[in-house]
């Protein structure tokens, strides 16, 4: 473990950084806090958080129990099963332990925060995203950064950041396009600090990307290319502010784009492809660009090539790339603005996938659209797709 050169904050400072990250855990990146009994599946408050990864999904129930479904090619499940079958309906992850948030990756791995602070992750393991100092896959939760409290993660493809109790910010994995951020392209196995000194409170990893926000509302990001959004296609092995001048709430990646929202409540996307951006154009961008609409927006979570948001009043809407009926609009056409998704609910929770989505409805039941490769939407056969919200088979 790479040891923490950073000075430790006061103990004020760090009341307000944990303040805000409860905050930042409330409003994004599949972190979005349930209202008054929300939850997944039909018993009222039976759920507390929803999360959705590359053609699976993660959830912790409100006692604290964790449970995923979907792909499991590389045991990204994280049960220890002794096959690596697809599950349709979710599955226990460690019986017995007690999960505060979990994150599914955009490509095989997963992680998660216990009530006590510490951090878990599982799965694929070839770049050492799993952060256990190997590179062997995990098919079962192992211990990352022991010793220390962590309040917040993400998982990219193939590299893993967090955040601990004292604002400081770890990244590890592969780093080949800089997605770790600490000024090299050399991959780490085990989590090593990214700058020094700085307050976060927020961190989401892409594909080969990753961005960040700071306790003074900052935006920054780093990796490769158009995703980083400083107006450039220049590889960013560290660091750079994005938006200089706007106070940002929330940022979250997708696999290729990224999206944020400013203190105002407008959403803004850049990177490619231009379909999922929003902006009504089909273009692809090297800086944020509004989403159309005007503002009112609550958390946005974009998938692959295609986003969704939702907004302060409750409603739905998704736009970009309708393969697979991942916009839920009941087409398989391409949205260039955001559509209302089942237009007569409300909804509490988001969760976007690859080509798939899943969303937590007022009433506390949960829905899936798109793909259902592997039983990413909750459906058997494991096959095929929906391009509205279909309820999803749940315990």
């Amino acid at each position: 473990m790479a040891t923490q050169t950073g000075r430790r904050l006061s103990r004020w400072s760090r009341w307000l950084v944990a303040a805000l990250l409860v905050a930042t855990v409330g409003g994004g990146a599949g972190f979005a806090a349930p209202a008054a009994g929300s939850g997944l599946g039909p018993a009222v408050e039976q759920w507390r958080q929803l999360a959705a990864g590359d053609s699976y999904n993660c959830a912790v129930r409100a006692d604290a129990s964790l449970w995923c479904w979907g792909a499991n090619g590389q045991g990204q499940l994280g049960n220890d099963a002794p096959t690596f079958d697809p599950q349709a309906a979710p599955v226990q992850v460690e019986p017995g332990s007690q999960w505060r948030s979990v994150r599914p990756g955009k490509g095989t791995h997963t992680c998660g925060i216990r009530t006590d602070g510490s951090l878990w992750c599982w799965g694929s393991n070839w770049a050492g995203q799993v952060g256990d100092g190997t590179q062997t896959s995990r098919y079962a939760p192992v211990a990352v950064g022991v010793g220390f409290s962590w309040l917040v993660m993400a998982t990219g493809n193939s590299h893993t950041c967090a955040i601990r109790d004292d604002a400081t910010l770890w990244c590890w994995g592969q780093n080949h396009v800089g997605q770790l951020g600490d000024g090299t392209q050399t991959d780490r196995l085990t989590p090593v600090q990214i700058g020094v000194g700085e307050s976060w409170v927020e961190v989401s990893a892409g594909w080969g990307h990753t961005c960040a926000r700071r306790v003074d509302a900052t935006m920054w990001c780093w990796g490769l290319g158009a995703r980083v959004g400083d107006g450039t296609n220049a590889q960013r092995l560290s660091p750079v502010q994005i938006g200089a001048g706007f106070g940002w709430t929330q940022v979250t990646t997708g696999y290729d784009h990224t999206c944020a929202i400013r203190a105002d409540a407008t959403l803004w996307c850049w990177g490619y492809p231009g379909s999922a951006l929003g902006d009504g154009t089909g273009e692809s961008r090297l800086s944020p660009v509004q989403v159309a609409g005007g503002g009112a927006w609550a958390t946005v979570e974009p998938g692959y090539w295609h986003t969704c948001g939702l907004r302060t009043d409750a409603s739905l809407w998704c736009w970009g790339a309708n393969i697979r009926g991942e916009v839920g609009d009941g087409t398989y056409s391409s949205q260039l603005s955001p559509v209302p998704v089942a237009a007569d609910q409300t909804w509490a929770q988001l969760g976007g996938g690859l080509d798939h989505n899943c969303a937590v409805r007022s009433d506390s039941t949960v829905w899936c659209w798109g793909s259902n490769d592997g039983g990413a939407i909750g459906q058997r056969p494991r096959v095929g797709e929906r391009n509205v919200p279909t309820r999803a088979l749940l315990l």
